[in-house]
């Protein structure tokens, strides 16, 4: 049986590969298809041409099976049950002649009639593959932030030294893994349960727990080649008493206090104060400052997220402060680097120049609004701390470059 079953075509600047590239990006995780099913589109695009995807054209290939097996070096059968997989899926038509003959006619590059596979279908859903591919990453980096919550409270855990509390943790989430969790739901019932025993736990006054800082630092390094495990023995390298640096004492609220109103809007809409947050919204930051992305990289590298994102919010509220003004960073880009080749030197005090610049925030309302001459910066050792953290970052770039 031949068919002259035609299509509406794809949107406007849209080719056949893109379609192709788009099928391949969902087919597997949006609606579960083999990898043979996924191959053999790809020889059914290969197949076709540029004209096949225009609107009310026949788009279809009368290849037979076993040309393609011979292509992908499979089984005719294995070709069979792959397009049997397609046509249920809903992303082929097969229209086969007697005895499953296939054969079509093409006349100055137009299909004209065709006895075979018609890829109508799969021409005709690309609307609803953009949009499964959107929904597959928006799914994705809410797992990839769901996963970094946990990690950050599997440290909390490790960092008590409380016998029980690593056990309970580990009923809740064995080993401390969660590269090999993929389902949201799950990943999201694992963190509630860990921060609600942690939140019980603090919230104990024999727990001893209340005035334990949170951790700031983290690793960097992927999960799949260091998974955070919870440890089933003390350690001797575990911290016994209260974290010495006191950038660990800084907690997203409070960072967010010296931060600009841009900034602080980007944290609300991610959904308030938290280091996730923080780290994303620094990250978004980069580009309004023409901080490269290479950059940011390496000063995650050498701080850690969470310190990145600090200096990042710090950068950001200096660099909007008036010309002339003595704290003001005129490169945001330089001033970062600066501080990544300064913290793998001499070292960085960036707990100093965020009390400084908390310090002067606190300050800056008190300070009469009075339209005289320009009001001086204010005097005093955090005042000075400030300036000098700043210039000397930039004096380092500056003679570096």
């Amino acid at each position: 049986m031949s068919t002259t079953l035609a299509h509406k075509g794809l949107p406007s600047g849209v080719g056949r590969f893109d379609l192709l590239r788009l099928f391949e990006q969902v087919a597997r995780p949006g609606f579960g298809l083999s990898s043979t099913a996924v191959a053999l589109v790809r020889h059914y695009v290969l197949k076709t041409m540029d004209g096949d995807y225009l609107s009310g054209r026949i788009c279809a290939i009368w290849t037979q099976a076993c040309r393609f097996a011979e292509a992908l070096g499979l089984t005719p059968r294995s070709i069979n049950s792959a397009e049997r997989e397609l046509e249920k899926a809903g992303f082929i038509i097969r229209n086969a002649g007697i005895n499953g003959e296939r054969a079509g006619d093409r006349q100055d590059g137009v299909v004209v009639w065709a006895a075979g596979i018609n890829l109508a279908p799969l021409v005709e859903r690309f609307a609803e593959m953009q949009a499964k591919a959107e929904a597959l990453e928006l799914q994705a980096r809410a797992i990839q932030q769901c996963r970094a919550e946990i990690r950050q409270l599997g440290q909390r855990i490790r960092e008590a030294g409380d016998e029980d509390l690593r056990e309970r943790a580990e009923t809740i989430l064995p080993d401390g893994r969660t590269a090999r969790i993929t389902n949201i739901d799950r990943l999201i019932a694992i963190r509630e349960a860990l921060s609600a025993m942690l939140a019980a736990i603090e919230h104990n006054p024999e727990s001893g727990l209340e005035s334990y800082p949170r951790a700031l630092k983290s690793s960097d390094a992927p999960e799949e080649n260091c998974a955070p495990n919870i440890q089933n023995q003390n350690s001797s390298r575990r911290r016994t008493a209260p974290a010495r640096d006191p950038l660990e004492r800084i907690r997203p609220a409070t960072a967010l206090v010296v931060a600009t109103e841009s900034y602080r809007g980007i944290v609300e809409a991610l959904g308030g104060p938290s280091w996730p947050n923080l780290v994303e919204a620094s990250w978004r930051s980069c580009g309004r400052l023409g901080i490269a992305q290479s950059t940011w990289g390496r000063a995650c590298q050498q701080f850690g997220r969470e310190r990145a994102a600090l200096s990042v919010l710090l950068i950001d509220r200096n660099a909007e402060l008036p010309l002339g003004h003595r704290y003001r960073v005129g490169s945001p880009a330089r001033c970062l680097a600066g501080m990544v080749r300064r913290a793998g030197s001499a070292g960085m005090n960036l707990a100093g120049l965020f009390r400084a610049t908390e310090r002067n925030a606190q300050q800056a309302p008190s300070q009469s609004p009075v339209p005289e001459p320009p009001i001086e910066p204010q005097a005093g050792p955090m005042a000075h701390l400030t300036a000098r953290l700043m210039a000397s970052v930039e004096r380092r770039v500056t003679s570096d470059g």
